[in-house]
């Protein structure tokens, strides 16, 4: 319901790339101002006859994207909560990914992440290129959003198996998979400190062990994954893409005695005994 809103309201206004705030606003009667704030980074004003009124978003935040996010979080507040005569949002409640209940700031998230990103445009724009921090850097400023909004996105729209993650003091803070990346990442538990070393250039994936990140592939020394690492110092963390460019499998007993029996390994004839066997 809430990402159809949006891509109503884009198909509506004939909205194509980025959103430009300006072509939303006039045509909901809404306006943005930025105000000094201690007690919220947005807020949203309707006004008394409930069509129309104004959003606020704190000055005091950096990046120009994560203000643009919260203006447009606030826009679905207006459209989504007819029924609130104000809202008012702080950091916490705004692009927290970690909030997976039905409430009404994870729908107005899904409403911003919808209307900043439209999921067709992404994936037209994907293409059949591979996954890469490159292509998500390229998807963000193609769309004046957010690496931390886009990365999510692109996760949610991409056909390869693959997941963002944000790492935050050395720990899993969320991550956000594919439709074809099954997996639990370690949410919580602290990394080791030479995983994260986000050196190589966006376009590049360096190969790392599965373990590292999924619990479930602690004794699978032979899985491994295709990891891009980007730093970002100002909030004391890591955006991380994972890439399974190859299926993850568990091996079995059975995968490991095939393997002793493979013709060109084995010759029954010259074996003193049965791979396996005692």
């Amino acid at each position: 319901m809430n990402k159809e809103v949006a891509i109503e309201l884009r198909r509506r206004l004939q909205i194509k790339g980025a959103l430009r705030l300006d072509d939303i606003t006039k045509s909901l009667g809404l306006s943005i101002k930025e105000v000094d704030s201690d007690g919220f980074d947005g807020a949203l004003v309707r006004r008394s006859s409930g069509a129309g009124g104004r959003i606020l978003v704190k000055r005091g935040i950096r990046e120009l994207t994560r203000k643009r996010f919260t203006a447009v979080h606030e826009i679905g507040h207006y459209l989504l909560h007819k029924d609130s005569d104000s809202t008012s949002c702080g950091a916490k409640d705004i692009a927290n990914w970690t909030n997976f209940e039905a409430n009404s700031e994870h729908e107005a998230d899904e409403f911003a992440s919808e209307l900043l990103l439209p999921s067709a445009e992404m994936k037209s724009h994907i293409g059949s290129e591979w996954p890469s921090l490159k292509l998500v850097s390229d998807l963000a400023a193609e769309f004046e959003a957010s690496l931390t909004a886009t990365i999510r996105k692109y996760c949610e729209v991409a056909t390869q198996s693959c997941a963002g993650v944000w790492v935050e003091d050395s720990r899993v803070r969320w991550f956000s998979g594919s439709v074809s990346f099954p997996h639990w990442i370690k949410v919580g538990e602290e990394l080791d400190a030479g995983l994260l070393d986000c050196n190589a250039p966006l376009g590049e994936m360096v190969e790392v062990r599965a373990s590292e990140w999924i619990p479930a592939f602690s004794e699978e020394k032979e899985a491994t994954l295709l990891q891009g690492c980007v730093r970002m110092p100002t909030y004391n963390g890591c955006l991380v893409l994972l890439w399974a460019n190859r299926p993850l499998k568990h091996r079995t007993a059975d995968d490991e005695l095939l393997e002793e029996l493979d013709t060109n390994r084995f010759d029954s004839y010259r074996r003193g005994r049965w791979p396996g066997k005692k």
